[in-house]
């Protein structure tokens, strides 16, 4: 995947981390889960951009 794609899927990978985030402080007022939903994000972008996000929906023999 060349450079240009990665940066287009992070910077769309940042919409649902702002809302996200938002309803996650809106729900629990608490930084530590805001943290989490980022952390959880960033480790999807990763699958994402390294072709191994199918590993994350396949049954685990």
């Amino acid at each position: 995947m060349d450079l240009p794609r990665k940066i287009g899927i992070g910077i769309v990978m940042m919409i649902p981390t702002f809302v996200l985030s938002g309803l996650s402080w809106d729900i629990c007022h608490s930084w530590i889960v805001v943290l989490a939903v980022i952390t959880a994000m960033a480790y999807i972008y990763k699958k994402i951009i390294t072709g191994k996000i199918k590993s994350l929906f396949k049954k685990k023999a």
